[in-house]
């Protein structure tokens, strides 16, 4: 795993910002933790500090605020969020601050629209309907391409599939393999191997028990029917 990034990520409402973060975290192959387990963790030991949530009315959530109370100057950020709005304007002005104000560099800032469905939005059922979507994943990955490309990990380095590629900080724990309901995986010389890809659904049960965060699922829309056409027949699992 990478242990110079983590990144920080509160996402309360439709987890709009969180599917970005697991985005970057897979890329990046980093930890990913909640506002709530960072204003807990030592966050002395990581270099670079991913700090997303939605906007809140006009800035970011008050736990990644507060996190920002964690950090010093030693620590390089870069900034994430989601919003109802069209335009970001401002809504990263809070943050930014608070950590320019204390010394802290900011190397990138990215934001997309989100799924909104509070106030006036109610009037269609919620406005930015399915976004965050694959275009602003996407983009956002090229962001994390553009600030951090050292750290862009090679996925080709253990056996992957086309849609389910295993990092190289992978250890063998079978904790995918055991989770798969299709039998996807398999554990070979201490390492996860994709064995069965086509079966997979990309339900992301394996990502999330991953305790390294060794396994990425990608896919386009296309690839995402063409998994439903395969499994018409079943009938179950």
């Amino acid at each position: 795993m990478n242990k110079d990034v983590i990144i920080i990520c509160e996402s309360t409402y439709h987890g709009n910002t969180m599917k970005l973060a697991r985005a970057f975290s897979g890329k990046l192959q980093c930890r990913l933790i909640t506002a709530s387990e960072g204003l807990l963790a030592d966050l002395s030991d990581y270099k670079i500090v991913g700090l997303a949530s939605g906007i809140y009315f006009t800035s970011h959530h008050p736990k990644i605020m507060a996190i920002v109370d964690r950090l010093n100057v030693y620590h390089t950020t870069f900034i994430v969020s989601t919003r109802g709005r069209p335009y970001l304007g401002n809504y990263h002005a809070a943050l930014k601050d608070a950590l320019t104000n204390k010394g802290i560099e900011i190397i990138g800032e990215f934001s997309t629209k989100g799924y909104d469905c509070t106030g006036p939005f109610n009037l269609i059922r919620g406005g930015n309907k399915s976004r965050p979507n694959e275009k602003d994943e996407l983009r956002g990955i090229k962001f994390i391409d553009k600030i951090m490309p050292e750290y862009i990990q090679d996925l080709t380095a253990v056996p992957n599939g086309r849609n389910v590629s295993i990092a190289p900080q992978c250890v063998g724990c079978a904790s995918c393999q055991a989770i798969c309901p299709m039998h996807v995986f398999a554990v070979e010389n201490k390492h996860a191997v994709v064995i069965n890809e086509l079966d997979c659904i990309h339900c992301g049960l394996c990502q999330k028990e991953c305790p390294e965060q060794s396994i990425l699922i990608h896919h386009t829309t296309r690839e995402l029917i063409d998994i439903a056409k395969r499994h018409t027949s079943r009938k179950s699992l």
